[in-house]
């Protein structure tokens, strides 16, 4: 065996080399880069199932936008652990009416939830507007809505 790397020295070394960046970027792509096997959001959604907005409380949601004559629409969808409320509103509804809207959208949110999602707002009106849009943010670690207007 010794006889045959002597004699093979330059082919056994490139070889060897090879050898050692074949088995590196195995390394790399298992270890550094496990996203490519998984979701987008690896494991923070591993709770997800305890806690479910079901469609029960998003039609009651959109029931609340029915009920109020300002509100034309909220549309709503969940991305990883952000909730988006979209909501349309006449150029009239005033700013703080339109964060109450809000947070009675907010309330419909249990608690534990809460906590596990951030929550959106993006509340735009159906026509041009100096006062719209705003977007309402609220953080699973806070219990505060915070506002900021778009555009200004």
């Amino acid at each position: 065996m010794k006889k045959f790397i002597k004699k093979h020295k330059k082919q056994f070394v490139i070889g060897t080399i090879c050898l050692i960046l074949v088995l590196l970027f195995l390394l790399f792509w298992l270890f550094i880069m496990p996203s490519f096997n998984g979701n987008k959001y690896g494991d923070r959604l591993k709770d997800e199932d305890k806690h479910k907005i079901s469609s029960k409380v998003i039609s009651k949601i959109k029931d609340m936008a029915k009920d109020n004559d300002s509100v034309s629409k909220v549309d709503y969808n969940k991305d990883g652990r952000i909730l988006n409320f979209i909501i349309t509103v006449d150029s009239n509804f005033g700013i703080n009416q339109a964060k109450e809207f809000a947070a009675n959208i907010l309330k419909e949110i249990n608690d534990d939830d809460q906590k596990y999602y951030d929550i959106q707002f993006f509340i735009d009106s159906s026509e041009d507007s100096k006062d719209y849009p705003i977007i309402g943010y609220k953080s699973k670690n806070s219990d505060n809505i915070n506002y900021g207007i778009v555009g200004g």
